[in-house]
């Protein structure tokens, strides 16, 4: 029997969205339409060979524009109608895509074939044909190059393609095959992350992302891409804020979706990755370091990412900041500070170093946690939470041959020693009790 593929619902609000359902029509009143079936009779769907062809021919003549108007818009008007051009053909052929793949998961007919010695191939075989052809023509990185030329509407409709394949992959068992085409072009999450710099297209590409980073294997394909995945939290600090909210939206989504995957990256790239992270910690504006925060808490506090979270918690500089952040002047920082700080003081078995800062500071810092309030007088975890860390602060013995006391950040005391070696990841992390829920 063949397979069926479930009707994908976002494709019918995609279709209302995009005005695709009327694309054919309205093309065929401008002359300029793609036949459908490729140049066949009747209503038969266009063929997705046909599609991808056009599509890849429109995205040459849009390059060219652009290149001979050397990107100068406006100065050129002939130049200009050429490029717009090219622009309204891209959207024609980006709306009969999303009728195809409407097609195939409403009523399960096959995209531009006909039963070959009586047998009709399935909806899921039409619909790996259409995104073989889509990837082996390369369209996801050049639309995604070309997205800075292309009017408003018709960027939207490339992100609402975009999201529709890579779901479409999922559905028809050929996410490998996606996952193949990010390996070995390299240069489509380079052009992702990088249109962060653009304004006109940075929430387009991070909406890209984003469904990117709903599937597995493409979480895998870009975490691989070590420089391009930590080049993602630099724009988290655009100044932008749009922007940098976009960013970490996505930077977000990647971190907490596949949460074996993620861990995996974090400790392949610790040092890097939090060279990078805590400084949205330390010189963040106030939403960039809630959210940093928050996001940091998911991620300590979460099974999967023990071994990270044990060599965070070894830090002696990273509990630094977060003793400066529980100082801050806003109530909310505090508190999603408290919910990591809390880790460091749950270890049974702290470093000597940890333990040193956490002894010579004690008090003060049982001083500062008592007059620290939940945002609801009701949050009894909370104050539970609390109230453990502040006995296990005042219970607090020297570790044994403690180092001469230093000054550290923001007032507090510090050991003055050198620095112990990068904890090693490799080695079965230190056995420990949970830590404060």
């Amino acid at each position: 029997m063949a397979s069926e593929v479930a009707p994908c619902m976002p494709l019918q609000l995609f279709r209302r969205a995009t005005g695709a359902g009327q694309g054919r029509r309205e093309a065929n009143e401008g002359g300029n339409a793609l036949p459908a079936g490729g140049g066949g009779s009747g209503g038969e769907p266009p063929c997705p060979q046909e599609i991808c062809h056009r599509l890849n021919e429109d995205l040459k003549s849009l390059a060219e524009a652009d290149a001979e108007s050397g990107g100068a818009h406006g100065q050129n008007p002939l130049r200009d109608q050429l490029v717009k051009k090219s622009s309204e053909d891209i959207k024609r052929q980006l709306q009969a895509l999303l009728e195809v793949l409407e097609d195939t998961a409403e009523r399960g007919e096959t995209i531009g074939s006909k039963a070959v010695g009586g047998v009709v191939p399935s909806p899921q075989n039409a619909g790996e044909v259409l995104l073989n052809q889509f990837l082996v023509a390369d369209l996801p990185a050049r639309l995604v190059a070309g997205l800075g030329q292309l009017e408003f509407e018709v960027r939207k409709d490339v992100v609402t393609v975009f999201s529709a394949i890579v779901r479409l992959g999922a559905q028809v068992g050929a996410d490998q095959q996606l996952q193949q085409y990010t390996q070995c072009h390299p240069k489509f999450f380079e052009l992702l992350v990088d249109g962060y710099e653009k304004p006109e297209i940075a929430t387009h590409c991070g909406m890209m992302l984003r469904s990117c980073a709903r599937h597995s294997r493409l979480v895998e394909a870009f975490l691989s891409q070590t420089k391009v995945a930590l080049k993602l939290i630099t724009f988290t600090r655009h100044e932008s804020f749009d922007i940098s909210t976009d960013a970490f939206s996505s930077l977000h989504d990647f971190l907490l979706t596949h949460h074996a995957l993620s861990a995996r990256f974090l400790e392949d790239n610790f040092r890097d990755f939090f060279a990078l992270y805590n400084g949205l910690l330390e010189h963040g504006d106030y939403v960039t370091q809630r959210q940093a925060l928050k996001l940091l808490s998911d991620m300590l506090l979460e099974r999967k990412f023990m071994r990270v979270m044990m060599a965070y918690i070894e830090d002696e500089q990273f509990l630094q900041i977060h003793m400066n952040l529980l100082r801050a002047d806003s109530k909310a920082i505090q508190l999603e500070a408290f919910h990591v700080f809390k880790i460091f003081v749950a270890n049974p078995q702290k470093p000597p170093r940890v333990q040193h800062i956490l002894y010579k500071n004690k008090d003060r810092l049982v001083m500062l946690l008592e007059g620290l309030k939940a945002n609801r007088s009701d949050d009894k975890q909370f104050d539970e939470d609390k109230n453990t860390v502040i006995s296990k602060l005042q219970a607090l013995e020297p570790p044994p041959k403690a180092p001469n006391p230093g000054t550290a950040p923001g007032g507090y005391q510090a050991a003055k020693s050198p620095k112990p070696p990068s904890p090693d990841m490799s080695s079965p992390p230190t056995a420990t009790s949970p830590p404060v829920a």
